[in-house]
């Protein structure tokens, strides 16, 4: 590839649409019962931004998929063979909707099977819009800014019967730690002056519609209006470090997140089409610099657990899953199998000089993550994009501060990907600091 100013990229755009059919199975709400699905509420799709500078390419992939977990390496591995774009430099980010498609190894266990022809046509499609971005570019300028939007919402609510404690249910919690900027990207071709593509990144779970119907809940509906409004745009989602973040209720002082309507949905996808919109109005920064795209894999440990705790655990549990998570464990320290504690979590960055960094997360990260990438290395960056469900992901990782606190992100999470335990209190501190050498 020719290469090109600091000040512009060679950039190509593509969108696949990935709705499963009407029957397969849907991922996420585990206490959903039923997982097949039996109508649309929304199309799904995969938006695909191949950027390069001269000397490097990072191909984005932002696809309305709950995440890629343990089918990221064969996506990647597809990708890389249609664009010629090294692995390390695609970076895979899922909206985490929970009524899309269940393709997770673990979602045999949950549903008793999977669409593997849905799942291997996916794959091909989001392959094929790879492909044209990647062949296809035009010399474009980005430029970045932010906004601020409301959507979200805590759900660590405190428990006052346990001092210290959170509920194990998810609450609305107004006075919980939240992120409401926005972070938006723009692709303006350098031809016609017009945007051809628009990076949104915000921070809460899609999660405002639970029920059987295909959807990307306030994700997809955001990107309809975005296409009205920016009609020669493809906007492509990046979800945030949204592990402890839902969509505010629809009521004020709601003591529950309860269910929206279909058009209350749409509404929240306008307000953050509508941020977005904002954020253009208001003027952006270019950005410029050598594109560097680096990746590692950090070995995170989790509490260890005595046989006797499981045993006890396999006879008597405390909550139902406990019985699932003790028999596991005991059958894989029965066939002697070595690391139980141990969790492989990938990390990729992207840089553009010092104008712009993106941090992808393969996890769902509590958004105190977030806040503190931003403030450890806001003074470094013009900006700076944390995504969470990045990758090959592993589940929830909280904070340390949260740790104590217990709840479903800290505990019950990890027991139900069937870990020994929380992780161990210094995993804040060790994943930021390899960001940190990530980031140079």
């Amino acid at each position: 590839m020719v290469g090109t100013p600091p000040e512009t990229y060679q950039v190509g755009i593509a969108t696949a649409d990935v709705t499963p059919p009407v029957g397969a199975p849907l991922a996420g709400f585990a206490a959903r019962g039923p997982h097949t699905s039996t109508g649309v509420d929304h199309p799904l799709r995969a938006v695909v931004t191949a950027i390069g500078d001269g000397r490097t390419d990072l191909l984005l992939v932002g696809l309305e998929w709950l995440g890629c977990y343990d089918q990221a390496d064969r996506l990647r591995r597809v990708l890389a063979e249609r664009t010629g774009i090294d692995e390390q430099q695609i970076l895979l980010s899922a909206s985490h909707t929970h009524c899309g498609p269940a393709i997770r190894h673990a979602d045999y266990a949950a549903h008793g099977w999977i669409d593997e022809e849905y799942l291997e046509t996916a794959i091909q499609a989001i392959a094929r819009a790879a492909g044209v971005a990647a062949r296809h570019r035009f010399e474009a300028v980005l430029r970045a800014g932010t906004g601020d939007c409301a959507i979200a919402m805590s759900r660590r609510k405190p428990d006052p019967d346990r001092p210290g404690r959170v509920f194990d249910a998810m609450l609305p919690h107004p006075d919980g730690a939240t992120d409401h900027q926005v972070g938006v990207i723009t692709i303006e071709s350098v031809q016609d002056k017009i945007i051809r593509g628009i990076l949104i990144n915000y921070a809460c779970h899609p999660t405002s519609r639970p029920g059987l119907r295909i959807g990307g809940d306030f994700v997809g509906y955001a990107y309809d209006w975005l296409e009205e409004t920016y009609p020669f745009a493809q906007p492509l989602f990046l979800q945030g470090c949204a592990g402890d973040q839902k969509p505010r209720p629809a009521q004020d002082g709601a003591e529950t997140f309860g269910t929206r309507t279909v058009e209350q949905v749409r509404r929240l996808g306008v307000e953050l089409g509508l941020s977005v919109e904002a954020a253009i109005s208001g003027g952006l920064t270019p950005v410029t610099g050598e594109l560097t795209v680096r990746s590692a894999i950090e070995v995170l440990r989790t509490e260890p657990v005595s046989r006797e705790t499981l045993t006890a655990e396999r006879e008597h549990p405390s909550a139902p899953h406990r019985r699932v998570w003790a028999e596991v464990l005991l059958d894989r320290m029965d066939r002697g199998e070595p690391d139980l504690d141990r969790v492989e979590f990938e990390l990729r960055t992207a840089t553009f000089g010092r104008s712009l960094a993106l941090v992808a997360m393969a996890g769902e990260m509590t958004v105190e993550h977030g806040l503190r990438l931003k403030r450890d290395h806001g003074d470094r960056f013009g900006q700076v994009l944390p995504l969470g469900y990045a990758g090959a992901m592993v589940g929830y990782v909280p904070v340390a501060r949260q740790f104590d606190e217990y709840g479903y992100e800290v505990l019950d999470s990890n027991q139900r990907f069937f870990r020994t335990g929380r992780y161990l209190p210094e995993t804040e501190d060790q994943l930021h600091a390899r960001i940190a050498k990530l980031l140079g």
